[in-house]
């Protein structure tokens, strides 16, 4: 899973001449997502789609029959049937919160409306949401309840989740090498050789690095600012609750790709505390000298 050589940009490394490619793409998760499987395999493609539909349904911070609008209208204490999916993407979010001594937190909907990157609408007294991902309490696989409230936002590892959601129905609809790119978060499985190119921060690719059989994910917000009241905000948000305002791109390897998502959002504050978590996860934070000029 080392580099030999974004956020998202990338080509196959093909393995012989009679290897032909077919890429699908359809929007979900605020993005398009690419399918990319041997023609062979062409027709696995709509089970990796139909594994993201459910998450993008079930995840999803604006619709207003999602798992997340559910518990947010629900009363503190009180217990919420929700998708299995979705529990499993919660226990990844509180053990990633441990981790971090609370730095990845999914309860940063609260700071994202109020800069307005999230929408505000069905939203009333944003000063009652207080909770923190420490106050989320799974009951078992199908019910959660929040001791507080709390706006949830999953958009910092749901995106991930999908895409090994998806690499999971392709091989069990038995392919045996693909990727799925979702906007830059992807993961390549299999013993195909995939080149990267990662778009530095400011939107122009310089890098790029080979990857086979590994998740990647990028992060950056050069570009993802505005001003509310003379005051910068991004999407990103520090341990003091304040705008992370990080000019560079950061990229990480993993093996899962919700993991991966995940941990670039630590890594844009702590990349040392990110290397820490992703040692027991095969990743790491990939650094400039790891890298190779895009050709």
């Amino acid at each position: 899973m080392s580099p030999t050589g974004s956020s998202g940009c990338w080509r196959p490394m093909l393995s012989s001449l009679r290897d032909r490619l077919v890429t699908r793409c359809q929007p979900w998760l605020g993005t398009f997502v690419e399918v990319s499987v041997a023609e062979a395999d062409m027709g696995a493609i709509e089970s990796g789609f139909q594994a993201i539909a459910h998450i993008h349904a079930r995840m999803s911070f604006h619709s207003a029959d999602s798992d997340l609008a559910k518990l947010r209208a629900a009363r503190p204490g009180e217990t919420v049937a929700v998708d299995e999916e979705t529990v499993a993407v919660l226990r990844m979010a509180i053990a990633l919160y441990e981790a971090t001594d609370g730095l990845f937190d999914v309860a940063v909907g609260r700071a994202l409306v109020r800069s307005r990157f999230l929408p505000r609408e069905g939203i009333a007294h944003l000063s009652r949401y207080t909770g923190t991902t420490a106050d989320i309490e799974i009951i078992d696989d199908r019910h959660v309840r929040c001791r507080k409230r709390l706006l949830i936002d999953l958009g910092g590892i749901a995106k991930g989740h999908a895409v090994d959601r998806a690499v999971a129905a392709l091989q069990a609809a038995g392919v045996r090498s693909g990727l799925v790119n979702a906007g830059g978060d992807l993961r390549a499985f299999g013993k195909q050789d995939w080149q990267v190119q990662l778009r530095d921060a400011d939107d122009v690719v310089r890098h790029a690095l080979t990857i086979r059989n590994c998740a990647m994910a990028s992060s950056a917000n050069l570009l993802d600012r505005h001003a509310i009241r003379g005051k910068l905000h991004s999407p990103h948000v520090g341990r003091d609750g304040a705008p992370a305002l990080i000019d560079h791109r950061v990229t990480v390897l993993a093996e899962r790709c919700a993991i991966a998502d995940a941990m670039t959002k630590v890594a844009m504050i702590d990349a040392d505390l990110a290397d820490g978590i992703l040692a027991s996860h095969k990743g790491y934070v990939l650094r400039h000298s790891m890298l190779v000029e895009a050709a």
